[in-house]
Formats: C-alpha cells, sequence, structure tokens
C-alpha cells in the first residue's frame, strides 16, 4: 500500500470513528453479561481459551520487569519470553496469544501507568509502583468484528445451529453463550471484556441502545434523610428500614474446615479452593444485587437525598467487624456519593444526640438507649428514625444557605434548630480535621 493510499485510509477510519462516537452518545449504555459454555468445544479448544490466561500472566510479569525504554520498544510480534521462578532462575516461555491480545496486556499496562502517574500528580504523595500479579483475569477486546462477534436473534444457518453464539480472537468453533436476552433487538454492540471468574468465563459485551428518556413520566417523591448503623443497616426519615445483610452459608464454613485439613498444593486442595472461591462470588453477587435494589428504592424520583459520611472502615476494625463484612454498607456508601442529588453531611455532626424540635444536644444517651428523649422539649422518637430526620434539616439547611436572601423562607431565617447548627459548628465540641 502506498503512502496516499495509506493516508487515505486512516483518515476514513478516523471519521467513522468519529461518527460512531457521536452516536454512542446519543444512546443508553449498558453492559450485558454472557457466560460461555465451554461444552461445546473440544478438549483442545478448552485448553486453548483457559491458556489465555495464564500466558497473559506470563506477558504482563515481562513487561512490568522490562526497563521503561525496553518496555516502549517492545515489538508484540516477540513470542519468546523468560519468567522468573522464586529461586531467582530465568524460565523460558513461548506465547501463543493472538496478536490482539498481546496489544491488549501492553496497552493495559501503559493506561495503568498513566493512571498512576495522574493520581500522583493529583495527591503529591508518592504511590509505589504497579506490582507483578499472581493470576491475569481480564482482557480487553477493543474491536469488534475482529477480536470478537456474536450472532444472535435470526442470523445463522438455517437450521439456527450458529445462534446466541459468540466467536473469539484465535477460537475457531463459535462458542455457544447464556444471557443473550440481555440485548434487545436493534441494539449496537461495542467492545468487550473476556473475564475468568472461578464460576467460569464471561463475555462483558458493551452495548448501545436509543432510549426516549421522559423525566415528567417519573413518580416524584418527597426528599429523605438516611441513618446508617449496625443493627438496622439503613433507616430512612419515614420510618422505613432496609436490612442488606448477607450471611456466610455453612456450605462455604465447611469447605474452609475442609481445606485446613488438606495439604497445600496437592489437587484435592486446590479443587476445595476453587469451590471456596465460587461460593465467595456467589456471596459477592447476592449483595450486590441487594445493594444495587435498595439503592434503586432510595433514589428513584429524589431530589434530595441526606446521609453521614460515616467512618464504615472503623466501624469494620472495632467491634462490628462481622456485621460489616455481612452487609453491603460499603458498596452503598459509594453508589451513593456518585449521585448528584445526594448531599453528605460532616463526619462529627451530632445526628444522634441533637433534638430537632429546640436543637439541644444530649450528651448522656449511649448505644442501648434505642428511644431518644429530650428533657427540654419532652420530644420523643426512635433514636434512628430521628438521627435521618436530623441529617434531612441539615441537608435541606445547606442547600437553603446557598440560596439568594430574598429566596428563603422566615422558617429557614428563624429556627432552632438552626441556631443550634450553628453553635456547635463554632464550639469546641466539634473535633478539628488532623493534619496531614
Amino acid at each position: 500500500m502506498t503512502e496516499e493510499g495509506r493516508s487515505l485510509k486512516n483518515k476514513r477510519i478516523k471519521e467513522t470513528s468519529m461518527e460512531t462516537r457521536l452516536r454512542h452518545s446519543l444512546m443508553h449504555p449498558f453492559i450485558a453479561e454472557l457466560k460461555l459454555d465451554l461444552k461445546c468445544l473440544n478438549n483442545e479448544e478448552r485448553l486453548k481459551l483457559n491458556s489465555y490466561f495464564i500466558e497473559g500472566r506470563w506477558l504482563k510479569n515481562y513487561l512490568l520487569s522490562l526497563a521503561p525504554d525496553d518496555f516502549k520498544v517492545f515489538d508484540t510480534k516477540i513470542r519468546d519470553i523468560f519468567s522468573i521462578d522464586k529461586d531467582g532462575n530465568r524460565i523460558g516461555r513461548h506465547l501463543e496469544l493472538p496478536a490482539k491480545l498481546l496489544q491488549a496486556v501492553k496497552y493495559g499496562i501503559k493506561n495503568d501507568k498513566k493512571a498512576l502517574a495522574r493520581r500522583k500528580k493529583q495527591t503529591g504523595t508518592k504511590l509505589g509502583k504497579l506490582r507483578f500479579v499472581s493470576a491475569y483475569t481480564t482482557f480487553n477486546l477493543n474491536q469488534y468484528g475482529d477480536t470478537h462477534w456474536i450472532c444472535y436473534g435470526k442470523e445463522g444457518n438455517k437450521n439456527g445451529k450458529y445462534r446466541n453464539t459468540v466467536h473469539i480472537v484465535g477460537i475457531k468453533r463459535p462458542i455457544r453463550v447464556f444471557g443473550m436476552d440481555q440485548i434487545p433487538e436493534g441494539a449496537e454492540t461495542a467492545n468487550a471484556k473476556l473475564v475468568k471468574r472461578p464460576s467460569g468465563i464471561y463475555l462483558l459485551l458493551t452495548c448501545y441502545k436509543d432510549e426516549k428518556r421522559n423525566g415528567n413520566n417519573k413518580e416524584k417523591k418527597p426528599s429523605i434523610g438516611l441513618d446508617f448503623g449496625i443493627k438496622t443497616t439503613i433507616t430512612t426519615s419515614e420510618g422505613e428500614k432496609f436490612d442488606i445483610s448477607v450471611r456466610e452459608q455453612e456450605r462455604l464454613k465447611g469447605l474452609q474446615r475442609k481445606l485446613a485439613r488438606q495439604k497445600k498444593g496437592y489437587r484435592g486442595w486446590h479443587d476445595t479452593r476453587n469451590l471456596i472461591r465460587r461460593e465467595y462470588e456467589k456471596l459477592s453477587n447476592k449483595r450486590k444485587a441487594k445493594a444495587n435494589q435498595i439503592y434503586h428504592d432510595i433514589t428513584e424520583g429524589r431530589k434530595l437525598i441526606a446521609m453521614q459520611d460515616e467512618n464504615i472502615k472503623g466501624w469494620y476494625k472495632g467491634l462490628f467487624g462481622k456485621q460489616v463484612q455481612n452487609s453491603a454498607l460499603g458498596t452503598l456508601k459509594k453508589k451513593l456519593l456518585d449521585n448528584p442529588n445526594v448531599i453528605v453531611i460532616d463526619r462529627y455532626f451530632p445526628s444522634t444526640k441533637m433534638c430537632p424540635i429546640c436543637g439541644k444536644i444530649n450528651e448522656t444517651i449511649t448505644l442501648s438507649d434505642r428511644v431518644f428523649v429530650c428533657d427540654s422539649c419532652g420530644y420523643s422518637e426512635n433514636r434512628d428514625v430521628k438521627a435521618a430526620k436530623i441529617l434531612l434539616l441539615a441537608g435541606k439547611r445547606i442547600i437553603s444557605c446557598t440560596l439568594p436572601e430574598q429566596k428563603r423562607t422566615s422558617e429557614e431565617w428563624i429556627s432552632d434548630f438552626g441556631a443550634s447548627c450553628e453553635a456547635w459548628k463554632h464550639s469546641t465540641l466539634r473535633p478539628k480535621a488532623p493534619m496531614v
């Protein structure tokens, strides 16, 4: 190909890519999780697919061991590399990975280095460097039609032999997948990730679909305050309580006891360890599903959600480690922090001790007192529900302080609760932030 033809080809590719990005920006993206059914492959193809992840680990560790200059000039056509064992001896390795997967490993390390440098620049602290990995579980498939493609719906031959299948680069036979019904008719497919988990190998396929979003049809709900806790995971200002704890099953405990009796390194030990990993994956999926459902129930149709910046990490290290481990509090908190409608209240704000009526702070209340009683005005209510209401009032007050003076109501100007908040803010009772 001449230089002129190559430049025209690159220009055409660039224009097509820009058109695709513009079209996808107007569509709704989602991830379809497809599980590969490896029973339709023979033993040679199955071993080859599993060897991708082993060779990916060899290649990543080899690239991490190279000097920066050698890493830049590394050619993805190289097939012979080496790895170092625990005694420091070099072991020669020959790669059978397709070229596209070799490039994916190298580009992944390059992106990780850029992200690490960017984070160092933002924080101004030393964060170390990329470490060697004991397993490589994810390949980025960034070119649909080349690294991967799917056949679903009416595609395939007349007998429907190749329907609901996926093609992976390097594997000649199409692989049957489960979960193709997640992709609606007319959706566009894009890049994907090939992921190995204890329960099997999955293809996380990025798809785009046309979706007309009409926010006026959504049911509007009032503002809400959230109180995090141990006994009751989430308590709302409306009095509703959620429990998002998922405890470990007896089967998992039995497998852990069995693993402790077995000799490390033997086949039975590896089989038991894989079963334990599979149980942990099921447990994690249950907790994520519960957190997603509660997040949707809380945030759907609400313009204001007030929550406190609870020290969940400190709870885990303290007396409530088991309860926090069995819950999905961290996952739910992270999702709420990413929501633009959520207002986060200061961690040391006395939401449990303050009265929502007169604003007096009750210093004598303890963890065993489940009902809050105000000595000043006689207000009495469940302490968790009261704390959620206090957080909602604090969130509304933060919003009112940002409004112009002519838009504030008389209640926002003169309030015992607001006066109490200001007094606590400027008092010595509020802990100071530690010096960094």
